[in-house]
């Protein structure tokens, strides 16, 4: 009989050792990729929220929409999406060494259409002369 010589290789061991540790990295690449992919969608819908925030702001102080004290719920469409927003306006005197005018405090709240008023994506508030 002729002696072979030791070849060389991995056990099984070895091998199944590397699948599970493989296993777990991807098991973890996956699961920050999809926490990743989460938080992209939210701060996209936050940044629309805003906007469209600042659009409301941006047509009271333009005189689009009359900005009488109360409050209002707004229906908009951004980027394809609709969204509600509530408008609370208010006469607010500044407190201040000489006699300033009254001026009105815009304060938008915006949300989903879809989503919960108690929990606005985006707020917004300016003050304005009337």
């Amino acid at each position: 009989m002729t002696a072979r010589a030791p070849t060389r290789g991995f056990t099984l061991l070895e091998v199944l050792i590397a699948l599970v540790v493989l296993g777990v990295a991807l098991g973890a690449l996956i699961k920050a990729g999809s926490e990743h992919a989460r938080n992209t969608a939210y701060l996209q819908e936050r940044t629309l929220a805003g906007w469209v925030a600042s659009n409301l702001i941006a047509d009271y102080e333009a005189g689009v929409r009359r900005g009488e004290p109360g409050t209002e719920r707004i229906r908009s469409t951004l980027a394809e999406r609709e969204w509600e927003a509530r408008v609370e306006i208010s006469d607010t005197v500044i407190d201040a060494p000489l006699p300033l005018p009254a001026v009105r405090r815009i304060e938008v709240r915006v949300w989903p259409l879809d989503g919960d008023p108690d929990q606005p994506l985006a707020q917004a508030s300016v003050y304005a002369l009337p």
